[in-house]
């Protein structure tokens, strides 16, 4: 039997990627046409985090720097990029 394919959240957006990898979700990279797309299981706390980041909640802002320029780091290398 096959098992259910788990459902994902998928996003472009490198802040709030970001922001949900600062709180202990972290994001596979997929490239796909040329863009690296972020994906996340799609889960309760996923979804509680994404309304946390639209309502301006407050961080660490040099961990969240940090893990900004983490997956920017890593997208780049996805792409085969040297910007």
């Amino acid at each position: 039997m096959a098992k259910a394919e788990e459902r994902l959240f998928t996003t472009l957006d490198i802040y709030l990627a970001s922001f949900l990898a600062l709180n202990k979700i972290p994001p596979i990279l997929e490239l796909k046409n040329g863009r690296v797309v972020f994906l996340f299981p799609a889960s309760d706390a996923v979804y509680k985090l994404t309304m946390g980041f639209n309502s301006n909640v407050s961080v660490p802002v040099a961990d969240f720097v940090t893990a900004v320029k983490t997956l920017r780091g890593q997208m780049l290398t996805m792409r085969g990029s040297k910007k």
